[in-house]
């Protein structure tokens, strides 16, 4: 906008009176600008609307199908078996017996893939100070304790009795064999018991672990962050091979290379990311390597060859081709197999957790509950929508309150703006066929009767569920439904089966159709017509493929065009001032002339 300086011959607020001149010029925009904030707000109540329906939806999904509406539970006699409904059961209890659980094909390496103990760097005389680098902390599974060694310049051979002496102190003797190697290092070995190998860990505490040789956390487990270049190096790798790198091997026919940057976890890393189908895990508790396929039975498969290199030779895993198993399972004395330890069963999911020492009993039996459970879910989400349909319909508008003004709306505070817009929303939704459209639909289909179904379970009303008697005056909550719950219980621990058809049927015939069933299509139908109305719920309110949308995007292109000619008004405006103002100055000129010549 061009800078102007205005009234300096007629002493006029010229900005003032363009300004006030403008205002009204702009009615009409600020019109439309108003009829925009209306369809705005119009878009945000449909969305309000478009939520509660979803949320029914999604209750209604969860009913509609028989297998989520069994209306029976499962019963195991033994934790050794899991067991759950996903459908109708045959029959009312089952004996079953795991002879086997299936298994993965798995190929394991040997044990001790790094060395067994702690090997330190080369010693030379270390000058142990008191309080200076007189302690460490070992860690020998899990308990940890500080090592002090007594003051004093030590050889090797002194330093291995005095740092034995000290973890005998903590640990007790034939715990930690202290050693040393032929190149004057000192060691740390654990001392089996019942084949059992302990871990030991090395903590630095006040700088004994650098006197003697060791690194802080130093431990004889495989440190599988560590590049091969460096593990070739390192004493932690039990192999006294040099490592070949770089190098390739296969598992089931998908090639895994490495080279000397490789760490063993990016190898892992790519086993597991494979098309392989194979997890390969470091097992650092028997400190061993293990290839194991994802699936499980006999038709599972894991092959393993080198092609080049010795990785696979360097952490003790052979070549070679592994099965898996199927599980074997006597059902009522039938013996079956499955390729996995989870299957479904007869209308039922069952999880084999471990071999049984002795059948173990499945019953099969009623559960109101778990059915009444979602009909409460299912009636919470119908009465909310209800609910506020009728409020958004009952609703008239105040013509008092209109969209704020730009002008109106920098003078208020958001608290008061927010009040403001609350009331102006306020009947937008009066009377919309759309919503009335939601009620009758909806109200149809609560006394529908479902052909195919004995009499006494045929409509909802018979099992329990019924409109909520009217109130003079309540309009909020016309037409919501309640449940009687013993009476609904009743109907389902009489004929599971009806009360499910009753909500789940779906032959394919409209008068056959379960009550969830049809609404969950109904209401299908209305989220329809509310986006096509409104949008979806995080749409743009622009949307030219909806109602409103269009609306709007045609009003803020009438908005866009009428602020060019408005700018144009505006600026015919100070080009007359302007004039009247070179007017005035002139006048002034020729007065001032005139009275110096008269003067």
């Amino acid at each position: 906008m061009p800078m102007r300086i205005t009234g300096m011959s007629s002493g006029m607020d010229i900005d003032k009176i363009v300004s006030d001149l403008m205002k009204a010029e702009r009615m009409p925009q600020v019109k439309l600008k108003q009829q925009k904030d209306l369809l705005n707000y119009q878009t945000s109540l449909y969305r309000e609307i478009n939520t509660k329906v979803s949320s029914l939806r999604e209750a209604l999904n969860a009913m509609r199908f028989s297998s989520g509406l069994t209306g029976t539970k499962a019963t195991s006699s033994s934790g050794d078996i899991s067991v759950s409904m996903n459908g109708s059961s045959s029959k009312s209890s089952y004996s079953l017996e795991v002879i086997a659980l299936a298994t993965n094909a798995s190929i394991s390496g040997g044990e001790n893939v790094s060395n067994f103990g702690l090997m330190g760097n080369p010693y030379s005389d270390a000058t142990i100070v008191q309080g200076v680098n007189d302690q460490m902390i070992v860690t020998l599974d899990n308990q940890a304790k500080a090592i002090k060694i007594p003051a004093g310049t030590y050889t090797v051979d002194e330093m291995k009795g005095a740092l034995q002496t000290a973890i005998n102190s903590q640990f007790g003797s034939n715990k930690v064999q202290v050693g040393i190697d032929g190149g004057n290092r000192l060691t740390l070995d654990p001392i089996t018991s019942s084949g059992k190998k302990p871990q030991i860990t090395v903590k630095e505490m006040n700088g004994a672990l650098s006197a003697l040789g060791f690194t802080d956390g130093q431990s004889y487990r495989l440190d599988v962050n560590m590049k091969l270049s460096d593990l070739a190096q390192s004493s932690n790798l039990n192999y006294n091979q040099p490592l070949q790198v770089p190098g390739e091997f296969k598992v089931n026919g998908v090639s895994i290379t490495y080279d000397e940057n490789s760490t063993i976890q990016s190898i892992m890393t790519k086993v597991n990311s494979s098309s392989a189908n194979v997890n390969m895990s470091y097992d650092s508790v028997n400190n061993k390597f293990v290839f194991k396929s994802r699936q499980t039975g006999s038709t599972s498969e894991l092959k393993l060859e080198s092609v080049s290199g010795n990785f696979l030779e360097a952490i003790k895993v052979a070549d070679g081709t592994a099965n898996g198993t199927d599980a074997i399972v006597k059902i009522d004395n039938e013996e079956k197999t499955f390729s996995s330890n989870n299957f479904n069963y007869d209308g039922m999911s069952i999880q084999l957790n471990k071999v049984t020492s002795e059948a173990v009993t499945i019953n099969v039996a009623a559960d109101p509950d778990a059915v009444v459970d979602k009909v409460k879910k299912f009636v919470s989400s119908y009465n909310d929508l209800i609910e506020l349909v009728n409020t958004r319909l009952g609703e008239t508008r105040d013509r008092n309150y209109s969209p704020l003004t730009d002008d109106q709306r920098s003078a208020m505070n958001e608290s008061d703006i927010a009040t403001w817009e609350s009331k102006v929303k306020i009947g937008l939704l009066h009377n919309s066929s759309i919503l009335k459209n939601i009620k009758s639909s909806l109200r149809e289909l609560l006394s529908k009767e479902v052909d195919g179904i004995a009499d006494e379970f045929n409509t909802l009303s018979e099992v329990g569920i019924t409109t909520a008697p009217y109130v003079r005056g309540d309009i909020k909550n016309a037409g919501k439904i309640v449940i009687d719950e013993a009476k609904l219980k009743n109907a389902i621990s009489q004929n599971p089966e009806a009360v499910n058809a009753l909500f789940t049927n779906n032959p394919g015939f409209e008068s056959q159709e379960g009550i969830a069933v049809t609404m969950y299509k109904r209401v299908d139908n209305i989220m329809g017509s509310l986006i096509k109305e409104a949008g979806r719920i995080d749409g743009a309110t622009n949307d030219v493929s909806t109602v409103i949308g269009k609306k709007v995007f045609d009003l803020e292109s009438r908005i866009m065009s009428m602020n060019a000619i408005l700018n144009k008004k505006e600026d015919n405006y100070y080009k007359r001032f302007s004039v009247m103002e070179k007017a005035i100055a002139n006048g002034n000129a020729q007065m001032n002339w005139l009275a110096q010549q008269l003067g």
